[in-house]
């Protein structure tokens, strides 16, 4: 009867200790998994200046092609891209623009119309700016004026309409290096000037310079400079101008940002520029775009880079990037990547699981677990300052708090950009049980997926079992998911 008894608070005890978490959770193979998260394809290449946007449910990218007529690829999912039919000529007898067809943009009008501004060679073989205009996203486009946007007499190119909150326009834009010549250099230097409407520059508007190269990074190629490639985003009441320097047909090609208070500047350039620069595996990423996903829950940008790096020139390829935004106003891209990241947002099967918070355990003083929800992961040009740590003590780690209960079965993680906080092996705690003996390697863009039966938890925590020779731990980014395998048929 004693024995009996013994074993029944024994039962009791093991079933307990399950409930508190300590029941081993089994990984599945995670190689699926990781497989169907996103990854740069490069489908569209012998391109440039790729300008991306999304509209009713699909993405839309058109870029520089082959000088003479732009062309425009579809897809749901970011990776696979059809090619449809061409959306602008130049012409030899029609029209203004004779060839050379560069950096081209979409805009989806608020008048129901669909905008393409675009730049050229016209009679003379000097560069100006147009635009055309479509009752189709797909085309074809018409040009909007027959004779260039702006009314001055200098070369002109890579335009980009930005439409503030208010609804006021500006034709951001750059004077090029092939006439703009100051101090016996070629400068390709920003300029904007408001608009009246989408085909109309505002009466009494003059172009107002907005950057000109003046970065270490942008003084490279000797009598030739570049400051070019606009795109705009506003954030917080802040204006953030980005731009490409260097040289696009080599590995100087990067992309820089600078901010400023209203649209037309001043702008201070970011002292740690550029923010996304060639990699051992990645040559001249640059001249770029940026989209929100068709959800409107992610931002992206879309930029080029070399087909093949050792060859570089003008055949590059379209890319495709997280990035976003950090606490501190300041703005990064996790890229050039060239491995699998995690799942676009609305991608079959896969629902986002997002923490109300994270708290972290033995950080390092100034390393806020926040950052592990921040949405930047480990990449090039990632500060080491963006990431989290903590020191070489037990129970390091970090715990992660949901509104609820919730269903998750898959966690992707990011590593730390320095070895020294590598640990050899992490520990997962859910309410359910704990998943052991997980390895993030550091520095290694490609994310590790722990992959799992579904469990519902309140709590995750994410603890050091084995610091092996590591100082300490250091995560970049912690992404929950639920997968469920959607119907084959």
């Amino acid at each position: 009867m004693k024995k009996k008894y013994y074993l029944m608070i024994l039962a009791a005890l093991s079933m307990a200790l399950m409930g508190c978490g300590q029941k081993e959770i089994a990984r599945k193979d995670a190689s699926e998994i990781l497989a169907k998260g996103f990854y740069n394809k490069g489908e569209i290449s012998n391109i440039g200046d790729p300008y991306l946007v999304n509209y009713e449910g699909k993405y839309y990218v058109t870029a520089t092609a082959d000088g003479r007529g732009y062309d425009i690829y579809t897809s749901d999912n970011l990776m696979d891209w059809k090619k449809g039919e061409r959306i602008f000529y130049s012409s030899p007898k029609e029209g203004w623009v004779r060839s050379s067809l560069w950096q081209p943009q979409l805009v989806v009008g608020t008048d129901g119309k669909f905008y393409l501004y675009y730049c050229g060679h016209n009679d003379d073989k000097s560069l100006r700016i147009g635009v055309a205009v479509a009752d189709s996203i797909e085309g074809p486009y018409k040009d909007a004026l027959d004779h260039p946007l702006l009314p001055y007499n200098v070369a002109t190119i890579d335009p980009n309409l930005f439409v503030d909150e208010d609804g006021r326009m500006y034709l951001l834009f750059s004077r090029d290096c092939s006439e703009n010549i100051i101090d016996g250099i070629h400068t390709s230097q920003l300029y904007g000037i408001e608009m009246e409407s989408y085909t109309a520059i505002k009466e009494g508007s003059e172009p107002t310079l907005l950057v000109t190269p003046d970065q270490d990074w942008e003084l490279q190629n000797g009598d030739y400079r570049w400051n070019e490639g606009p795109d705009m985003l506003k954030h917080d009441g802040k204006y953030y101008l980005f731009y490409s320097g260097g040289f696009y047909g080599d590995a100087t090609y990067s992309i820089g940002c600078a901010v400023g208070d209203t649209p037309l500047g001043p702008f201070t350039k970011y002292e740690n520029n550029p923010l996304i620069a060639s990699t051992e595996e990645v040559s001249g990423p640059g001249n770029n775009s940026y989209f929100y996903t068709t959800d409107g829950s992610e931002l992206y940008t879309a930029y080029h880079t070399h087909t093949v790096k050792l060859i570089a020139g003008g055949n590059r390829k379209v890319c495709v990037d997280r990035c976003g935004f950090r606490a501190d106003g300041t703005f990064y891209i996790n890229g050039p990547t060239t491995g699998y990241q995690t799942p676009v947002a609305g991608y079959p099967g896969f629902t986002k699981v997002n923490p109300t918070s994270a708290e972290g355990l033995h950080g390092l003083k100034g390393r806020s677990p926040e950052a592990l929800l921040d949405g930047e992961t480990l990449n090039s040009r990632n500060q080491d300052a963006y990431e989290f740590r903590t020191d070489k003590t037990e129970g390091a780690g970090a715990t992660f708090t949901f509104e609820g209960q919730q269903a998750i079965n898959c966690i992707y993680l990011y590593g730390s950009s320095d070895s020294k906080y590598g640990a050899q092996s992490l520990r997962i705690i859910t309410d359910k049980g704990n998943i052991e003996n997980i390895t993030v390697p550091a520095g290694q863009e490609t994310p590790t997926v722990v992959y799992f039966d579904k469990v519902l938890t309140e709590k995750v925590t994410i603890e050091v079992a084995d610091f092996g020779e590591a100082e300490g731990m250091g995560l970049s980014e912690v992404c929950f998911y639920l997968y469920e395998e959607q119907n084959k048929e």
